[in-house]
């Protein structure tokens, strides 16, 4: 765990004096202080090791926990207060994850967004079932359009120059499917 920390630290070091494609291997090694065959031991490139990385922090920031007997409003205020902390993590490392995105590892890296806001929005489907007659009855199905369209949404925003990150999720928000529940006084 503690090599996997120093990986991580060292990478964003790193990022913040170059860019990722720039960064070997041997000298992301250097930089925490590790062998290579501990680097291999957890990764195969430094682009994984990128991956794995602005996953957790997106994750981090997707604070939203739902539960049974919560209203709606305020599930939905929790999922926009979490919409706009994970655009504000992006922004804070838009350069890096606009190369991840970019890159040959952008599948893997989606794919764990998209597992990640799949549970999350099942989550919340669950959770309003009770008060909305209106959402899906099949809870994988609806949570699986709304993860999607997040990831892409994150994809988006990434490729922006915008730092709006309330307003761009406010915008998120008013684009969810018409059974997703928009917080009061929400404006784009």
């Amino acid at each position: 765990m503690r090599s996997r920390e120093r990986m991580q630290e060292a990478l964003m070091r790193m990022l913040a004096r170059e860019e990722l494609s720039s960064i070997g291997v041997a000298e992301l090694c250097r930089e925490a202080g590790i062998h290579r065959t501990t680097f291999y031991g957890h990764y195969e490139s430094v682009g994984e090791l990128a991956a794995d990385t602005f996953a957790a922090i997106i994750k981090a920031a997707a604070t939203a926990r739902p539960r049974r007997g919560d209203s709606v409003e305020q599930i939905s205020r929790a999922y926009l207060a979490a919409a706009e902390n994970v655009l504000a993590a992006v922004a804070r490392d838009r350069r890096a994850i606009r190369c991840l995105l970019d890159s040959s590892l952008s599948l893997d890296f989606r794919g764990r967004l998209r597992d990640h806001f799949l549970t999350h929005a099942a989550s919340a489907i669950d959770a309003m079932r009770d008060h909305n007659p209106e959402l899906p009855e099949n809870t994988e199905v609806g949570a699986a359009f709304v993860a999607g369209g997040i990831v892409s949404v994150i994809e988006l925003w990434a490729h922006s120059d915008s730092d709006d990150a309330a307003a761009f999720a406010a915008r998120l928000y008013r684009s969810m499917p018409s059974w997703w529940p928009i917080p009061q006084q929400t404006t784009v």
